[in-house]
Formats: structure tokens, C-alpha cells, sequence
């Protein structure tokens, strides 16, 4: 089978609409998020060129297409979408190549980055590895607020124990709605929590203020993640020092469906049960708003993430790769 990939420059949002509609549908389905508002961004974008990447020609059809984009010396695989299951990964592999080849030989550039949810890891590794990239296992996770049960701690002497001493410790906290005056704070307190983190690998907004600081404005007001859910979107305050402790941000993605685009907790408060207790307090306000269940992704090497929100009843519904490049 020929395939040809063409610069995406050359088409306009209406050649591609059966693309961005059967993609929309695909994060319906398979990732309980409603695409409209990105799929409405991108189709704006390719209208005005904005766009890099390439389409996908399948014989007369267009079956598959990828765009990048640029910050500075780096590099984003912003998406990479296949229609259909005949020869999908071969398509993918084809798309995926050509947008690899013009990004790597980009002068000046430092660092490629991208998270591709439709696709497995080991779907794209081949890939991925044959370009010296690093690899993660990412998950997407999923909890009915029906089902969920309150205590992460099991049962038992032991545990009921612990509950109580970490309901102790919270006493020293007062939970509030996350509000602008907040992001400041809240960018240091995610800065203090990522920086050495293994996600700080993944997404190098992680590594710097300036980075958590875009990454707040943009969880905030580009709603890239979804529409901001105020009453759920909450930080700890320590009372004893007036500062920001801990903060969680909560979207609407799709009717009745939360995500948690963002959970941190400052080194010098973890292990006090301050991110469980937000993520408490924000499934309370969710139930009570309608909300049936909220979705998170996590990096599967965070095992100690991995387990909390296990015991808290998420689940994993979907893996995919995170994929990251330096230029040595």
C-alpha cells in the first residue's frame, strides 16, 4: 500500500472535517472528553495556516493526519489521529516518521515532547526508540463518584489509626476555592513538587517557575483541559503561615464527566493526607453538581500516585506513551 504525506498547510478545515468529526468521536468514546472546543481551535488554526504537520493521503482518501508546533527551542507533537482499522498502525507509522524527520532536523532545536492518547505505547515505540527517545507508560483513570468509597486507608486497627492521625494533622489546614489571587502560590507550590519529579522528564513546564506559571494560566484560561470547575478547584491554606499548601484544579470535559488536570502538594506538607483530603472535598462538590465521574492521567513509574488514587477507586481505563528528546 502507497501512502502520501502532505503538508497539512495545503488544506483548509473543511477537507479535513470527516477527520476532526470521527476524532471527536473517538475521545467520546474511548476517552470520555468532549472534543468540540479543540476540535473548533484546530479547525480555526488550519484555516489561518497556523498549523505544521502533515495529512495523510490513503489512494483518494484522507485517512490520517499530525500537526507540531514550536516554543522556543522545542518541539510538540500536538496529535496524531488515524480514521480506521485497516493498516492503522502502518498509517500511523508512516505520519508519525515524516513529523519525526522534519522536527529532528529543525536547526537550533533542543527538545521534542508529545503524549499520544490514541495510540499504546508500545503501538508508536518502534518509532519513538529508533530516534534515541525517552519513553514513558502514561495512564488515563477513571472513578464513579457512585462507587467511591471514602477511606483510602482499608480497615482495620492500623488503619483507622492512621485515618485519625491524619485527621489530626489537618487540622492545621483550611481548605478554600482556588482563586486568582492564588496562581502565584499555587505555580510555586506545583514548581516545589515536580521539579525533581519523574513528569518534570515528561513536560519541562515542570522544571522551572516560569514553566508552572504558563501552566497554571493555561489550565486556568486555555482551557485546554477542560472548562475550570470553581467550587471544585481548591487549595490548602496553613493557618500557621498563611501559605498555599496544596492545590487541585477540577474541569468539566463532557457532560457529567470531571477531569483533574492538575493535583500538587508542596515537599514540606506531604505525607499529611493534604492531596487526598482536597481530592475528597472536590468529589463531594462534584456529586453534589451532578458530575457521575472524574477522570486523571497519570505516569505509571509515580507508583506511589498510582496506588493512592487506586485505593481511592480510580481505575485504569486506557495506557498510552509520553515521548521526550534532548539533543545531546
Amino acid at each position: 500500500m502507497s501512502y502520501e504525506a502532505i503538508d497539512i498547510r495545503q488544506f483548509d478545515a473543511s477537507a479535513l472535517d470527516h477527520l476532526l468529526e470521527a476524532e471527536a468521536q473517538a475521545w467520546n468514546l474511548e476517552l470520555r472528553w468532549d472534543y468540540t472546543s479543540s476540535r473548533r481551535l484546530i479547525a480555526t488554526c488550519l484555516d489561518e495556516k497556523r498549523l505544521a504537520g502533515y495529512v495523510l493521503r490513503d489512494r483518494d482518501d484522507l485517512s490520517a493526519y499530525s500537526f507540531f508546533f514550536y516554543e522556543g527551542e522545542k518541539g510538540l507533537i500536538g496529535n496524531l489521529f488515524v480514521e480506521g482499522e485497516e493498516g492503522r498502525l502502518n498509517r500511523a507509522a508512516v505520519l508519525l516518521n515524516h513529523v519525526l524527520e522534519t522536527l529532528l532536523a529543525t536547526p537550533g532545536l533542543a527538545r521534542v515532547e508529545t503524549q499520544l492518547p490514541h495510540f499504546t505505547l508500545d503501538e508508536l515505540e518502534p518509532s519513538f526508540e529508533a530516534r534515541q527517545f525517552e519513553i514513558y507508560l502514561r495512564r488515563f483513570m477513571i472513578l464513579s463518584l457512585a462507587r467511591h468509597r471514602r477511606s483510602p486507608y482499608g480497615s482495620g486497627n492500623a488503619a483507622t489509626a492512621h485515618a485519625a492521625a491524619q485527621k489530626a494533622a489537618l487540622r492545621n489546614f483550611r481548605i478554600v476555592p482556588w482563586e486568582r489571587r492564588h496562581d502565584r502560590a499555587v505555580a510555586e507550590v506545583i514548581y516545589d513538587a515536580y521539579r525533581h519529579h519523574i513528569d518534570a522528564r515528561i513536560n519541562e513546564q515542570y522544571s522551572s517557575l516560569a514553566g508552572t506559571t504558563h501552566l497554571v494560566e493555561s489550565i486556568l484560561q486555555q482551557r485546554g483541559c477542560g472548562e475550570l470547575l470553581p467550587s471544585a478547584s481548591l487549595v490548602a491554606i496553613h493557618e500557621a503561615t498563611g501559605k498555599v499548601a496544596a492545590a487541585l484544579a477540577v474541569t468539566a470535559v463532557r457532560n457529567h464527566t470531571a477531569h483533574i488536570p492538575q493535583i500538587a502538594v508542596a515537599d514540606e506538607f506531604q505525607s499529611l493526607g493534604l492531596g487526598t483530603a482536597l481530592m475528597e472535598a472536590a468529589f463531594q462538590d462534584l456529586s453534589q453538581h451532578g458530575f457521575d465521574e472524574v477522570s486523571l492521567t497519570v505516569t505509571d513509574l509515580n507508583a506511589g500516585a498510582v496506588r493512592l488514587y487506586e485505593r481511592l477507586d480510580f481505575e485504569t481505563f486506557r495506557t498510552f506513551g509520553a515521548f521526550t528528546w534532548e539533543k545531546h
